[in-house]
């Protein structure tokens, strides 16, 4: 029964009817910069590497996994950053996965020493596979369990370009963007002749920073960090709301993944997922290590075994002469 629910389920997010298939999602939003709003590219006057990790639903075997790695760099001459990720996830059993090479722009208008925005524009090129091997089909169930399907409208593998933009505002403690992805509407399709477009999916995030021990925020030991990111795709749409707090190199916060206030999207079904509870650490080489872990207080309750999410950064300072502008801190962990 479970081979052939999960292909009926993927031949439904392939035929174009009813496509409501959502992009991959990371706790640790902020670690994942680029993805979160191509106006975070170059945020800072460093060169900077993020490899990220998430197994999502462990107990939902195997599970759905999503890695990336991404690099930037920051033209302070220009006020302008480049940057680009590669992305693959795999969604569960018999390879339907993607894969994602992207590269981003961002340019920085100065408000004043203290205040700036800064714009960005990312475009990708996606390669959307599945491997039939292992799916049972209708037209085998009918002919008396074939051992090949005569299926001839599903193709293994198609590909799109993508594209995305976003902006952002932020001061020494505060900041708020947004970003708009799949501006294209790529058709995302593995039928012949389908019609599935993705759809548009919006993101808002904002967050403040304030120090604990008294001192100004620039030479605070321990600070703290509220934020929020609330995202909508199509009918489906979520905020993650939380915070963590720093103490010299270490880290730890909490957050809240749901919209128990709301109406949910479908009736009867609660629109709160998640608890997430997150610890990090950063080395005096400037390499930031960063573990979530996603406590489900769904239906799916913690059969599912949440979700595990590893972040790594590593930053580099360039030369002195390059840093003509004070820097203004903008939101990382």
């Amino acid at each position: 029964m479970k081979a052939l629910r999960l292909p009926i389920v993927i031949l439904l997010c392939c035929s174009g009817l009813a496509s409501r298939s959502q992009d991959p999602q990371f706790s640790q939003f902020y670690a994942a910069s680029q993805y979160l709003n191509p106006a975070l590219t170059g945020n800072t006057f460093q060169d900077r590497i993020a490899l990220n990790y998430r197994l999502q639903w462990p107990g939902v075997q195997p599970g759905f996994e999503t890695y990336a790695f991404a690099y930037d760099h920051n033209f302070a001459t220009s006020h302008s950053g480049l940057g680009g990720f590669v992305m693959r996830d795999r969604a569960g059993s018999y390879g339907l996965s993607f894969t994602t090479v992207a590269m981003s722009y961002s340019y920085e208008a100065r408000i004043n020493r203290r205040q700036a925005i800064r714009f960005g524009v990312r475009a990708g090129y996606t390669m959307r596979n599945v491997a039939p091997d292992g799916y049972l089909f209708a037209d085998q169930i009918i002919r008396d369990n074939a051992p090949m399907s005569v299926e001839a409208n599903m193709v293994p593998q198609i590909s799109y370009l993508d594209l995305a933009s976003g902006a952002l505002y932020y001061s020494e403690q505060f900041w708020v963007g947004a970003s708009f992805n799949h501006l294209n509407r790529p058709n995302q399709s593995l039928m012949v002749d389908g019609n599935a477009q993705l759809q548009m999916r919006t993101s808002a995030h904002a967050g403040y920073r304030f120090p604990l021990d008294g001192h100004k925020l620039i030479r605070s030991e321990t600070k703290m960090t509220v934020a929020s990111h609330y995202k909508a795709q199509g009918k489906w749409d979520q905020l993650d709301v939380g915070g963590y707090i720093e103490h010299n190199r270490i880290s730890g916060g909490l957050w809240y993944r749901g919209l128990p206030i709301f109406k949910a999207y479908q009736q009867g079904y609660s629109n709160s997922e998640s608890v997430i509870l997150m610890a990090g650490f950063e080395t005096e080489k400037q390499l930031r290590f960063t573990y979530s872990y996603d406590i489900t207080i769904s239906k799916l309750t913690l059969k599912s075994a949440g979700a595990h999410e590893i972040s790594m950064i590593y930053e580099w300072p360039r030369k002195a002469k390059a840093r003509r502008h004070k820097v203004v801190p903008c939101p990382k962990f």
